[in-house]
């Protein structure tokens, strides 16, 4: 993970984080990390890609919530065979055509 874009970005955003991106302020899952049973809001919606190197995290996150007492709405979104940041890098392709509307769907209508 250390040579990865995030991390380094990471450090860049905040480089003296205890923890680098396992930082509370980068990682919810992180110890130390605020309850996410206090969540300020009624869903939310966690967005995945196959290829991602984040996409076990975005599920232990989605877990967690859900365990955390958080009386929401998780709804977990996963894009097959595709990598990081996929609908931005080429928004024009279908897969990210569809998830960006989804994306509108959630924000505008509750989903």
């Amino acid at each position: 993970m250390k040579q990865h874009i995030a991390y380094k970005l990471s450090l860049f955003a905040y480089p003296s984080a205890a923890g680098g991106i396992d930082n509370p302020s980068f990682n919810p899952l992180a110890d130390g990390a605020p309850s996410l049973s206090g969540l300020g809001c009624s869903k939310i919606i966690v967005n995945l890609a196959e290829k991602d190197d984040f996409t076990s995290r975005g599920l232990a996150y989605a877990e967690e919530v859900q365990k955390s007492g958080w009386e929401g709405k998780v709804e977990v979104v996963e894009v097959e065979g595709e990598g990081h940041c996929f609908h931005i890098i080429d928004p024009e392709t279908e897969k990210a055509k569809n998830l960006i509307k989804r994306l509108a769907s959630f924000i505008s209508h509750g989903h």
